[in-house]
């Protein structure tokens, strides 16, 4: 079965993790995570996923480095495709449905360093109007994970 599968570096808002776990729960996506990342037992996340009843976090699995997290889901066979404001090639233009792409984000104040991001296959950013600067990581994540879900199964 196909797995959707998102890898933030040094993710360290409660709040945004909180979200991500709970889109993750809906579509039943593996998430991963790099470097100084909170970890996702914190008791802040987990009161937050209690009110929402959600009774099963996704499968996590942390990495020291970013380093570490690309080397290792690209030996499995993945390829890394980095998310930025920057970036001239659209999510929309992505093929996902094979289902080796891992999606990833930088933490919510600076996303991926210019560093990161050279380690990584290719870099999309979500088509937006020009009036806003950026969407937050919460909002990026349930936005590409429900269309790698539509290109998965519809």
């Amino acid at each position: 079965m196909k797995k959707i599968k998102l890898l933030y570096d040094a993710i360290r808002s409660p709040y945004d993790i909180a979200h991500v776990i709970q889109i993750a729960s809906a579509l039943d996506c593996e998430i991963y995570t790099a470097g100084n990342s909170i970890p996702f037992d914190n008791k802040k996340i987990v009161d937050k996923i209690r009110s929402w009843n959600i009774t099963s976090y996704p499968k996590v699995t942390h990495f020291e480095t970013f380093e570490e997290a690309v080397n290792t889901l690209r030996a499995e066979g993945n390829i890394l495709v980095g998310t930025s404001g920057a970036a001239t090639k659209s999510f929309y233009e992505l093929d996902c449905s094979e289902g080796n792409i891992v999606i990833v984000f930088g933490n919510e104040s600076s996303g991926l360093t210019t560093y990161k991001q050279s380690l990584l296959d290719d870099l999309v950013k979500l088509p937006m109007n020009t009036s806003v600067d950026f969407l937050t990581l919460p909002v990026v994540t349930a936005a590409i994970a429900y269309e790698i879900n539509r290109q998965f199964y519809f």
